[in-house]
């Protein structure tokens, strides 16, 4: 009788297993889609408006702006061309569908109702477009399993419609998320300097990695000064960090991307196998109290959640300490460039040999 028990429950594991492992699959197909999306607008418009920033050129400030506002077009074309199955007009259909996810249209008037947390716009959550562009893909999916010849019509109004009503639904829950871990954030600048440093910086790096958007926490809870140097020295540490593990597995182009570019485009391997995001972690816990207690970085808050990304996060840090530059520049140098590079390098190198990571783990 036991036995027959047993024999029933095995093939339920095996189901089980092999339906989680679809969906950790699809999970991180998906938001590797998700990440080159952003990569392709958002984060090389941050890059161009550095540029344009430090050259002075107006124009390159103006294109800078046109490409983060492509954000939602670019999740969603990239998660649909990750799917590998979708028609052209498909495709095409879903970036729409991640660019109206990036606003929410007013039941009562018809005028657009941008999601706000105290004051500062957050529209620019890349969760939000990921996930409505998820949500119109299961329906597409679901409904449209055979062409007909009122496709060229039906599938762009449905898939915009759809959009539409769940970026309306999820709009706010989402802003709640983001505004939940924002102050989470907040009370973790409240405590004393060595925990402080440890919490904000593994947490915002942790949130600069995940499909949220670092910078509109920071800048939402007005996330500057000692508290923002500790942040910023997370968000750094997760780029710098992440490019130093990607070296075995990636081509040049690809682990400078992830150094200063964003560190995201390694989530999808995070998804696999959760042990390769704890050599970042564990550094940024170390390096969090380094700053905050000994060098004492200061940045701003829009700083603070850029990390490396187009050397942002050294630059507005070296800019905001002007006071003590000195300081700034070695506290930059050894706490987002030399030490995350050494001391993720230095846990990669063991986990390896532990066989906690291995080949291929990082492959993007």
């Amino acid at each position: 009788m036991i036995e027959e028990n047993i024999q029933e429950v095995e093939p339920k594991q095996k189901s089980f297993k092999v339906k989680f492992n679809k969906f950790l699959n699809y999970i991180s197909l998906t938001t590797s889609g998700m990440a080159i999306g952003m990569f392709a607008t958002l984060i090389i418009g941050v890059i161009i408006e550095q540029i344009g920033s430090l050259t002075s050129f107006d124009f390159l400030i103006g294109m800078a702006k046109v490409l983060k506002s492509l954000m939602g077009v670019g999740i969603g074309v990239g998660v649909a061309m990750g799917q590998k199955k979708y028609s052209p007009l498909a495709i095409i259909s879903f970036g729409v569908s991640g660019a109206l996810a990036t606003m929410v249209v007013s039941l009562r008037d018809g005028s657009l109702v941008l999601p706000f947390i105290n004051g500062v716009q957050t529209n620019s959550n890349p969760l939000m477009p990921y996930i409505v562009v998820l949500i119109t893909m299961f329906f597409y999916d679901l409904l449209f399993k055979k062409k007909t010849p009122l496709d060229l019509i039906i599938i762009p109004l449905f898939i915009a419609t759809i959009a539409a009503i769940f970026s309306f639904l999820l709009c706010f829950p989402l802003t709640w998320f983001v505004f939940t871990l924002g102050n989470f954030v907040q009370w973790a600048t409240t405590v004393q300097p060595l925990l402080m440093g440890s919490i904000i910086a593994t947490v915002m790096g942790m949130i600069l990695t995940a499909p949220i958007s670092s910078v509109a926490i920071a800048v939402a809870i007005n996330l500057g000064g000692i508290a923002g140097g500790a942040a910023a020295v997370g968000c750094s540490v997760q780029m710098v960090g992440f490019m130093m593990m990607s070296i075995r597995d990636n081509n040049a182009g690809k682990v400078i991307s992830v150094g200063i570019g964003t560190s995201m485009l390694q989530f999808q391997n995070i998804i696999k196998k959760p042990t390769i995001w704890l050599p970042t972690i564990i550094t940024s816990a170390l390096l969090g109290p380094l700053s905050t207690m000994i060098f004492q970085l200061q940045t701003s808050k829009e700083g603070a959640g850029m990390g490396t990304c187009a050397l942002i996060g050294p630059l507005t840090t070296i800019l905001e300490m002007q006071d003590n530059l000195l300081m700034a520049i070695i506290g930059v140098l050894l706490l987002m460039i030399v030490g995350p590079a050494l001391f993720v390098f230095l846990i990669d190198l063991l986990f390896r040999k532990l066989n906690w990571i291995k080949k291929g783990d990082l492959a993007i």
